[in-house]
């Protein structure tokens, strides 16, 4: 529309007289009122509004601030914008003001007369037409375009002396708010809705754009890594909360001065080479100098397209070994709570156990093969400071002996032929913040024990080709089944590693030195065990249970859990009975009048002992099954097996 002053208040009277009119309950004239004010006009009466003075009502404050606080997004967008808006039309004696989608005017920008005129449209208010009829604001809203409002085409009275021009502000296709400019009539440019609407879509492109930038934040906080930009000249232009805290300058944080990468990283060979170079860079671990540390990580680096500017990319190394230690399983699962016994010498190896997690003494365990030495190594670790790290099992005797160092400590790439490509972390890098369990200490070689009493005493190794020390942060325990102080003489173990590895020493006594535990432990292997096999409700037998007690176990604690995953595959019924043992297990009886038999093999032990136990019962099949601690249809079987039958006994018994 373009209108010259005189025009415009010709125009205004004739539309006075047209509300006049559709307030007494005629039409208006279409050749006067445009369909789109008619319309407005006909929803502003239907919400109940008369045509006339209106008073809204503005917001409680409480309100007010809760809607700021959710219109924050849009009114930090907006604010720069709508101000240079004043400052080029101030000399208006305009008002500018935003709008969210409910309507409620959350800003406003104009000389403070022209604010007081316009109360009712000013901040906390709401410019909605249900509550104030048809408005820029309001209107806008309804048809989602801009538009203008001019003089009495406004529905209060009290705003007929205005011209509102309104604009939607979309973001995508998203209405997020409304900007509208009011000026006095007089002052009424044919221009201003055009200003108005670029107005508008800058903010809507301004929200997209902080659309955008909150998206990228969020990705680069979803990063496991430390990401940072780089300018031309090393300058940080963007960086993520994992890169400030890797480089100790969490105090930057929201800073918009940011620093040069130098100033933080105060000493680096191949970030200087990177810089300089501005050449790609995958995977290369090295160690930063930081302004009060050191930091070890695996950089990567990237040019940024034509521009001079650099992507860095830091993971922490003692991640990656966290993480590859979880890889390798290595993880204690076992607590005190798994270790069953009560001895006394159990009891005073629990105790020392204890001891032993209180702090980072080098702890020795003593026992032989299958007490349980890792176990308790991994009750102390889970019980320690220590708990949340990873913890690496390394059996020394597994090891082959021109592997052994390479194994513990690593290599550099190129220290042997076959060497993987940039090197590989050893078992104790990949400890690092945890546990190392050194099995079998005393099958150590002599020159990875000279290795292993450096690591001890300065908490740094070397890989195998390699010339810079690494600082590890480990706990060691060592076990062995072996006399160490017999292999010190024999030197095939070096004297002052055993001095070193014997601070605290745990000996850990043998299932035949606490006889009184064992029932507890065959009941707790066959409790999980028997679980596991979808079997729960299996049950021992009384001379099982004696057959079990008054073995020898020279595989200990081992070979028990074997014993009797062994007896639940092999038992049929309920009840595991004295035969599903083997039959080292259990004492052979000798048949009547036959001296017992060292060849004798197992089915003949069975079918000699299921004779005995009839005979003694009179034939009695639910007595003999009973005595054996196995169901009746199991011993049907087994009699079927051996071509026996009960009547045989009955007979005799009968005569």
């Amino acid at each position: 529309m373009s209108l010259e002053i005189p025009q415009l208040i010709a125009r205004n009277q004739a539309i006075r007289r047209q509300k006049e009119l559709f307030a007494s309950g005629g039409v208006p004239d279409a050749a006067v009122v445009s369909d789109m004010i008619a319309a407005s006009w006909f929803r502003s009466r239907a919400c109940g509004l008369p045509p006339g003075h209106i008073f809204p009502s503005p917001l409680p404050e409480q309100e007010f601030r809760q809607a700021l606080e959710h219109g924050r997004e849009l009114l930090e967008s907006a604010a720069p914008l709508m101000q240079k808006l004043f400052d080029a039309i101030s000399g208006s004696r305009s008002v500018i003001g935003l709008a969210d989608t409910s309507g409620l005017i959350l800003h406003t920008v104009g000389p403070e007369e022209s604010l007081k005129r316009l109360a009712a449209f000013t901040e906390g208010y709401r410019a909605t037409e249900k509550s104030s009829g048809t408005n820029g604001i309001g209107t806008c809203l309804v048809e989602c375009r801009p538009l203008e409002i001019i003089g009495c085409e406004h529905y209060a009275e009290q705003a007929s002396g205005w011209c509102c021009s309104a604009a939607p502000i979309m973001r995508g296709k998203e209405l997020f708010g409304i900007l509208n400019v009011s000026i006095e009539l007089e002052h009424y440019h044919r221009h201003t809705l055009g200003m108005v609407a670029a107005a508008a879509y800058a903010i809507g492109e301004q929200l997209h754009l902080r659309r955008l930038l909150g998206q990228q934040r969020a990705m680069l906080e979803l990063i496991d890594e430390g990401v940072i930009f780089l300018d031309g000249r090393g300058f940080i232009s963007a960086w993520n909360d994992k890169a400030r805290a890797m480089l100790q300058a969490q105090d930057l944080r929201g800073r918009e001065d940011l620093p040069s990468i130098r100033e933080l990283i105060r000493e680096s060979p191949l970030l200087d080479e990177v810089l300089t170079a501005r050449k790609a860079l995958h995977d290369q671990e090295t160690t930063l100098h930081l302004r009060q540390a050191a930091l070890n990580c695996v950089l990567s680096a990237s040019p940024l397209g034509n521009c001079s500017g650099l992507l860095l990319t830091l993971r922490e190394t003692r991640r990656l070994r966290d993480y590859a230690a979880r890889i390798m399983g290595a993880k204690a699962i076992y607590t005190f709570d798994d270790m069953l016994g009560d001895s006394p010498a159990m009891r005073e190896a629990l105790r020392l156990g204890h001891i032993a997690a209180q702090s980072d003494i080098t702890t020795l365990i003593l026992g032989e093969s299958g007490a349980g030495k890792e176990l308790l190594a991994q009750a102390v670790h889970n019980a320690s400071a220590r708990r949340g790290g990873p913890f690496v099992a390394v059996n020394c005797g597994a090891l082959p002996p021109g592997l052994v160092e390479s194994e513990l400590f690593g290599y550099e790439e190129g220290a042997f032929t076959g060497a993987v490509r940039r090197g590989r972390a050893g078992r104790f890098e990949l400890a690092d913040g945890g546990t190392v369990f050194l099995d079998e200490i005393g099958e150590m070689p002599l020159d990875a024990q000279v290795s292993l009493l450096r690591l001890l005493q300065e908490k740094e190794l070397t890989r195998v080709g390699g010339g810079r020390p690494r600082r590890v942060d480990i706990r060691v325990i060592a076990a062995t089944n072996r006399d160490l102080q017999e292999e010190v003489r024999a030197r095939r173990f070096r004297e002052d590693l055993y001095y070193r590895l014997n601070v605290l020493t745990i000996r850990l006594p043998s299932l035949r030195e606490r006889p009184g535990d064992l029932p507890v432990l065959a009941l707790h292997f066959l409790r999980r065990l028997g679980a596991a096999s979808g079997r729960k409700h299996l049950v021992f037998s009384p001379e099982c249970l004696e057959s079990l007690t008054r073995y020898h176990w020279p595989g200990n604690v081992r070979e028990l859990a074997n014993a009797v995953e062994r007896a639940i595959a092999l038992t049929e019924g309920s009840v595991i009975s004295r035969l599903d043992l083997p039959a080292a297990y259990v004492p052979s009886p000798a048949p009547r009048g036959i001296a017992p038999h060292g060849c004798a093999t197992l089915r003949v032990q069975e079918r000699e002992a299921i004779s005995e136990v009839l005979r003694a019962n009179g034939g009695n099949v639910r007595a003999a099954a009973q005595s054996l601690g196995i169901a009746r249809s199991v011993l049907y079987r087994r009699l079927r097996r051996y071509g026996l039958t009960p009547d045989i006994w009955r007979k005799r018994t009968g005569e």
